[in-house]
């Protein structure tokens, strides 16, 4: 089943690098556009994943977050620039590996330009005052700020991080 999984991991990965991030600069070049079309992004990932739905994020205002279904587990393809993609990369990648996956969610990959990178998903919860002081407790000592209920999302039985920012 892992096996499984990181081979669609890996083709989701493909498609991203081979298809979508060309199609981004064809489009915006022969548009005249210096914006991301995130309306066609999102065509191209239905005709692929055709459960897939943008995702109104309030979480984040430097990312557009599309979910996508896999065959066991919902992910994100959070798409954005290079430098706020790579903030939250640096970030996941600067918690030491034994606990990193513990408390927060599991980042597959980055794409090879910087702008997308795959994520696993939970699904939205209230968070008790104790839980959201406890992980940002955690948070503080790996080094990590900006944790809030809206930043925790549950994954199984457990509550995990899903986006923070380094000190």
């Amino acid at each position: 089943m892992e096996k499984e999984n990181n081979n669609r991991f890996k083709k989701i990965k493909s498609l991203i690098e081979e298809l979508i991030e060309p199609s981004i600069n064809k489009i915006k070049k022969f548009r005249g556009r210096t914006y991301t079309p995130h309306k066609d992004i999102e065509k191209i990932l239905k005709i692929f994943f055709p459960k897939t739905k943008d995702y109104d994020s309030k979480k984040g205002f430097f990312k557009k977050v599309y979910v996508i279904h896999s065959k066991s587990r919902k992910l994100v393809l959070k798409e954005g620039k290079p430098k706020n993609i790579g903030k939250d990369y640096t970030t996941y990648k600067s918690i030491p590996k034994n606990i990193r996956n513990r408390y927060f969610a599991k980042i597959y990959w980055r794409s090879s330009d910087g702008k997308f990178i795959l994520q696993k998903y939970g699904r939205e919860v209230k968070i008790s005052k104790a839980e959201l002081v406890r992980l940002k407790e955690i948070g503080k000592k790996h080094g990590l700020k900006d944790i809030k209920e809206a930043n925790i999302m549950k994954f199984g039985n457990k509550l995990k991080i899903i986006d923070a920012e380094r000190i």
